[in-house]
């Protein structure tokens, strides 16, 4: 009996990470581009004050809440190896 083919070969998955890859670096290119021109270009000082702050708030609110749901699970992990080890 002959093994299972593969539908995909390797090379044909590479070259879609690699074009799902450039395709996501060119949109967060664009965002950068886009986000710099508006930027300079408009004079509505409260709008740019709104979109950094809400920009670093979001940021710390991601990466605190990452650490804090790892820390958690730290946390329980070693209590449920207390338990065990009881």
């Amino acid at each position: 009996m002959e093994p299972k083919k593969h539908i995909y070969s390797y090379k044909a998955i590479k070259a879609t990470a690699t074009f799902v890859k450039i395709i996501f670096i060119i949109i967060i290119g664009l965002t950068i581009i886009v986000t710099i021109w508006q930027f300079f270009s408009t004079e509505k000082e409260e709008f740019l004050r709104n979109i950094a702050t809400i920009s670093v708030g979001g940021f710390w609110a991601f990466f605190l809440g990452y650490f804090g749901w790892r820390m958690g699970q730290t946390i329980e992990l070693y209590f449920h190896n207390l338990k065990k080890n009881r």
